[in-house]
């Protein structure tokens, strides 16, 4: 019997002080709204000079766990304008907002904002999307001052007219779309992700633009880091009647970047890669790219002036650089090319990478090795020349990297020292691997050394 009081008394107490905290919440959000839209419409203002936003609220409803108000949100560009929104939205009170419990956070919030667009804003939408609201979302925003924006909108197939293109006959399909920001309350390093299950153009039944699965997130601290990885399933563009071009056929894209500043420069890591790449009806074939660099000096960046908060770690003005392309591939059915690259320079800026040729000096070291046979360079050549055509014969293949051997052959073959090889084991390309370390003092030429002065005159 203790027991049960005790638990029924622990629960009064919670209970009560929910009820308070929420009124005390409420009466927060009443009295910083004004304060609260103003510093967001500077914020959005202030980031872009193309168009003037403006966001303003109306009849507001206050009630213990929740207000309701009106929110306007209209862009003004060249006297006209346009309004993005102009519906009410619900804001539940903390700490424990009842439809934050519903979308599984437990965690204790100041406020969660719940929004979406009614039949009554766009009538026509409305009925394009399924007689229900096309975008939905939420905003939540925790004690510790993290703000989470979420927004969905249903599929839909809009007439570029709709979205105001003049003059335009095509159609956007648009799939489920998932939008969301979140981060500190001023974004100082905010998280954004999209992902949209299908995006597709139509300009008449010949002509066309899809793409399947779109997935990008990004990372932004604006003083530290960068990241960014970002994928798409298919896509296909398709205006061979607009523009007489071959249809373009990519499946499986992925690429990410990382990009750090660091006291002794930048640093970075790059990669990307393609499954499947189709021209016409030729299968090209697919292919990778990486590579990563480490202490670029700020001066690549410092044309940029959004750059500035970014690079404003960076202390050393001429700092160590190393650039390691690690590899450079595409594959096809008569095999593979294969490219990569290390470079380890100092004092290296913007303004000495022009007379590094002219400065071995800043040369620390240096390697290249290249792969590319005859058969694969020419396959890709034949079948970019006969997009149409599905029975190109391996005898025209022969004969393609036959002709391509004869003139490479014919334009390297009068140098005293072999920059390039012509065969690597019983295959046929071009190939070459050139080292330099300066400890050696010396360039490894395919087997060969030579001082940098012999290296010139070769050349």
């Amino acid at each position: 019997m203790k027991k049960t009081k005790l638990a029924v008394g622990v629960i009064a107490i919670l209970g009560l002080g929910y009820v308070g905290t929420a009124w005390y919440t409420g009466n927060v959000i009443e009295n910083g709204l004004d304060g609260t839209l103003k510093n967001l419409t500077q914020k959005v203002n202030s980031l872009q000079d193309n168009f003037n936003v403006q966001i303003t609220h109306t009849n507001d409803e206050k009630s213990l766990f929740s207000t309701k108000t009106h929110i306007k949100i209209a862009v003004i560009k060249d006297s006209k304008t346009v309004v993005l929104y102009d519906d009410d939205v619900i804001i539940h009170h903390g700490p424990f907002p009842i439809e934050a419990l519903k979308n599984g956070v437990f965690t204790p919030q100041q406020a969660w904002v719940e929004f979406q667009n009614s039949e009554q804003f766009n009538p026509d939408l409305w009925k394009k999307a399924g007689n229900q609201p096309f975008m939905k979302g939420h905003i939540s925003l925790s004690y510790s001052d993290f703000i989470d924006y979420n927004i969905s909108t249903q599929p839909i197939v809009l007439d570029l007219k709709d979205i105001g293109v003049e003059d335009a006959d095509g159609k956007l399909d648009l799939g489920e779309i998932n939008w969301r920001a979140s981060g500190n309350i001023n974004f100082v390093a905010p998280s954004i992700s999209i992902e949209a299950s299908k995006i597709n153009y139509q300009h008449d039944a010949d002509n066309q633009l899809k793409i399947t699965n779109l997935k990008v997130v990004n990372d932004a601290d604006f003083q530290n880091k960068y990241t960014l990885n970002a994928s798409v399933d298919d896509f296909y563009f398709n205006f061979e009647s607009a523009r007489d071009t071959p249809e373009i056929s990519l499946k499986n894209l992925a690429w990410n970047y990382v990009l750090e500043a660091k006291e002794s420069g930048l640093n970075g890591d790059f990669a990307f890669k393609l499954g499947s790449f189709k021209y016409g009806k030729q299968d090209i074939g697919n292919g990778s790219f990486e590579f990563d660099f480490e202490g670029l000096d700020k001066s690549f960046l410092e044309i940029y002036p959004e750059a500035a908060p970014f690079l404003a770690k960076i202390k050393h003005s001429s700092p160590n650089t190393k650039i390691n392309i690690k590899k450079v591939n595409w594959h096809n059915a008569a095999g593979d090319f294969n490219y990569s690259a290390f470079f380890d320079v100092s004092d290296f800026t913007i303004m000495s990478s022009f007379r590094l040729a002219q400065n071995i000096d800043q040369l620390n070291q240096f390697k290249v090795n290249l792969d590319a046979p005859y058969k694969v360079i020419a396959r890709i050549k034949t079948q970019f020349d006969n997009p149409e055509n599905e029975n190109i014969s391996e005898q025209q293949f022969e004969s393609d990297a036959k002709q391509m051997q004869f003139i490479v052959e014919r334009s390297f073959n009068r140098s005293p020292y072999p920059a390039i090889l012509f065969k690597k084991g019983d295959v046929e390309g071009i190939f070459t691997e050139i080292e330099y370390t300066k400890q050696s003092g010396q360039f490894n030429l395919n087997g060969k050394k030579m001082s940098f002065q012999e290296l010139q005159n070769h050349f």
